[in-house]
């Protein structure tokens, strides 16, 4: 207990110190309180509550890349999406400081603003139940969402560029190729035709733009039926932003596991409607049978990654018993792989 108290104030101190260099922290304000939030497969969070001397409170995020995270992707390049998100005026948490040095955290961290609001999980019935009352009722979370999107995706390439890996449709199904490849367990013939269908329908080029790479519901914040925050960005890159309609596109992405999901495209919005509106509101023409072909990467990407996850359990790289169990979401994706094939 000693040792776990010890350990919670150093990382309370590093976090404070962060703020403190950032030049966020009100004079006498201190730390009140550090918890770690529930999930994380990439990353780890916790809340920093903080006191000033007049009684005012604030909660911070740390987000964290700690050792054996399942993907090895780039902190610093979120922390710098967040601040370019701020610019251009979208909802997204402040980010304050980034921290690359050794520290009681055991990996690199950027402390933010915490957001209000809840993030659905469109596996659990109850909050699929949920999103789909707000479309009934006038589709307010599918409006935020949507025109989030459009708003991500007009945000100047140039603007993007220093801080994105560039990847072009061969590049991005050549990267969870390898991955999958590196990471596999067996050989699976739905995913290697797959790979090879794609590649038979490389989409025509588009100007590169931001894509969030993970777009979903479940990956923004609301409250009172408005998105607060769009979050975990570990994903994105400069590419097709057709990539992104693709993913949201899935019915694995409305909850579909061993059942099926929300009949609405990401369980938030009738797919004509978003689609049609986001062509309309984004000026750029969806071809759904582009869409189709980005769907058929978007799921050989989670493929990938839960495969990922299984390969490190079964290597002993990781005790996270969540990540063996998602061997049950593979055979849903596989489904889903081949409908969209039309085998």
């Amino acid at each position: 207990m000693a040792a776990e108290e010890t350990l919670a104030g150093e990382r309370e101190a590093a976090a404070l110190a962060a703020l403190a260099g950032a030049g966020v922290l009100a004079p006498g304000e201190e730390a009140a309180g550090l918890t770690q939030l529930e999930g994380g497969w990439s990353r780890q969070a916790f809340v920093l509550a903080t006191a000033a001397p007049d009684g005012a409170t604030r909660e911070f995020v740390v987000r964290v890349k700690p050792p054996g995270a399942l993907l090895d992707t780039d902190l610093r390049q979120e922390f710098e999406i967040c601040r370019l998100l701020a610019e251009h005026g979208i909802a997204a948490p402040v980010a304050h400081a980034y921290v690359a040095d050794a520290n009681a955290f055991g990996g690199p961290f950027f402390v933010m603003d915490r957001a209000p609001g809840w993030a659905p999980n469109v596996w659990r019935r109850r909050d699929r139940v949920e999103l789909e009352a707000n479309w009934e009722a006038g589709g307010s979370l599918a409006e935020d969402l949507l025109d989030s999107l459009v708003r991500i995706h007009a945000i100047p390439a140039d603007a993007a560029a220093p801080i994105l890996p560039a990847r072009d449709f061969e590049a991005a199904v050549s990267h969870w190729e390898e991955v999958q490849n590196s990471m596999r367990l067996i050989r699976d013939p739905v995913v290697e035709d797959a790979y090879a269908w794609l590649r038979e329908r490389t989409p025509d080029p588009v100007e590169p733009s931001l894509v969030h790479g993970d777009y979903r519901i479940g990956n923004c914040l609301s409250e009172d039926g408005k998105i607060t925050a769009i979050l975990d960005w570990e994903l994105s890159y400069l590419g097709d932003p057709r990539y992104d309609l693709g993913y949201i596109s899935l019915e694995y992405e409305a909850g579909r596991f061993t059942q099926p999901g929300s009949p609405l495209l990401g369980a938030v919005a009738g797919r004509d409607w978003f689609l049609a509106e986001y062509e309309a509101r984004s000026g750029r023409p969806v071809d759904l049978e582009v869409v189709r072909t980005y769907a058929v990467l978007a799921a050989l990407m989670l493929y990938a990654i839960l495969t990922t996850g299984i390969r490190m359990y079964v290597d002993g790289r990781s005790t996270d018993v969540r990540m063996v169990w998602t061997r049950f979401a593979l055979a849903s994706l596989r489904q889903e792989l081949a409908a969209l094939m039309r085998y």
